[in-house]
């Protein structure tokens, strides 16, 4: 059984991992341009191998900075060939090479951009970028895409061989700012940023917004979209602190301490979202920026102007139709007073295979019902959002609603 000491160091190097996996990988493809994408991943994996190993006698003064000058030792090495090597366990514990690159951010979007390549499937586009980029391990990447492990492991294992073969053009610089390829990497910023968001992972959500922050500086074209989705972060993460309880449970909007919200980070979001608005033509980032605008900006769940924000939505719906937009759109008319017409709405997505069994869909139910006073249908919803597959922080917050009618006697 592992002690104390062995919990502490393997969580300090989970933690390191998934801040820097990215990053190092992205340094040192731009350190040796002769070096491909899978080859920098083993020496990513091999420097951490080491650290595992040695630190056991002590962690270093600064772990970040040992592991990024063990990855650079390995490809000083591979590049000059020499016969005699320094092993990595023999690494001095405070390093005096400089750590993490100050560009970071830079040299992570640039990885990013890689791996939107255009022969590489969407989906693998996705894959790769969480696994190289955002240092997501296997298992993680296939609960959020609802994948099996196995799958995503077959996928990468693919993209590996294809990388060996032909790597794929990390060396030429900013060449791919095309419409194209900026539209598909805030897709996928906006996809982990969401993600991030559904599953409590701050890191996962500051990553994303740090790498929208440097394709506002670097992009050449879609910056107003790229700006919507920034303002839409933040918006987002403004409400970071107030949207769990004391013990870490879910908490509505409407129970929400709103003087804990981060009004400057609303400020700094309304000024980006303005600044989207000042180019012609709007992306779905600019309407679900108005949206999350019109939630933090309100005074109270009260006041909130919720016939605009179901009018956003039906707008919304018209450029990029999705089940969640419409069950968005209902929950807004309901809390406008149009109940009717959003329960007409979701019994449509009750139809849909994909969404009849979908938790959300279940949950939303559970709240109309609840709030016109028809706790058996309440009740009857919230049991089958949890035969769907919410996620801890969600099943826990269905279990306490479940519980809290019960208890009532209602």
């Amino acid at each position: 059984m592992p002690d104390a000491r062995d919990m502490q160091l393997t969580s300090l190097l989970q933690r390191i991992y998934r801040k820097s996996f990215g990053k190092m990988t992205s340094h040192l493809l731009l350190m040796d341009r002769a070096l491909c994408l899978a080859d920098a991943e083993d020496m990513v994996q091999e420097a951490f191998t080491s650290a595992a190993a040695s630190w056991k006698n002590g962690i270093p003064d600064q772990p970040e900075a040992w592991l990024y000058a063990a990855v650079r030792n390995m490809s000083r090495r591979r590049h000059t060939r020499k016969s005699t090597v320094i092993p990595l366990t023999h690494l001095p514990s405070a390093p005096a090479p400089e750590g993490p690159p100050a560009d970071g951010d830079l040299e992570l979007l640039r990885l990013l951009f890689a791996c939107m390549h255009a022969r590489f499937p969407p989906k693998v586009q996705l894959i790769t970028a969480l696994r190289y980029v955002f240092g997501l391990q296997v298992q993680q990447i296939g609960e959020l895409l609802g994948m099996e492990a196995d799958s995503v492991s077959k996928v990468l294992y693919r993209q590996r061989q294809q990388l060996r073969a032909g790597d794929i053009a990390f060396r030429s610089g900013f060449v791919w700012w095309s419409a194209e390829k900026v539209q598909l990497t805030l897709k996928v910023l906006y996809i982990v940023f969401t993600e991030g968001w559904k599953i409590l992972d701050e890191t996962l959500c500051e990553d994303a917004l740090s790498l929208t922050r440097e394709t506002i500086r670097r992009a050449r074209i879609r910056i107003p979209d790229a700006k919507a989705l920034y303002a839409l972060m933040l918006f987002q993460l403004s409400r970071w602190e107030a949207r769990t309880g004391d013990m870490g449970e879910l908490l509505e909007l409407e129970l929400q301490d709103r003087r804990r919200w981060n009004h400057d980070m609303i400020h700094v979001a309304t000024d980006y979202l303005k600044q989207s608005a000042a180019s012609p033509g709007e992306s779905p980032y600019h309407f679900e920026a108005s949206i999350a605008y019109f939630h933090a900006t309100a005074n109270s769940f009260a006041a909130t102007p919720w016939l605009q924000i179901a009018g956003l939505y039906r707008q919304l719906g018209t450029i990029a139709p999705s089940p969640f937009v419409t069950l968005n759109h209902a929950i807004a008319l309901h809390f406008a007073g149009q109940t009717r017409a959003a329960l007409e709405m979701l019994e449509v997505l009750r139809n849909d295979p994909f969404m009849q069994h979908h938790h959300l869909l279940h949950a939303g139910l559970a709240r109309i019902y609840a709030d016109g006073g028809d706790v058996p249908a309440a009740l009857l919803h919230y049991r089958k959002a949890l035969h769907g597959k919410p996620t801890a922080a969600e099943a826990a917050f269905i279990r306490k609603k479940i519980a809290a009618y019960l208890n009532s006697g209602s």
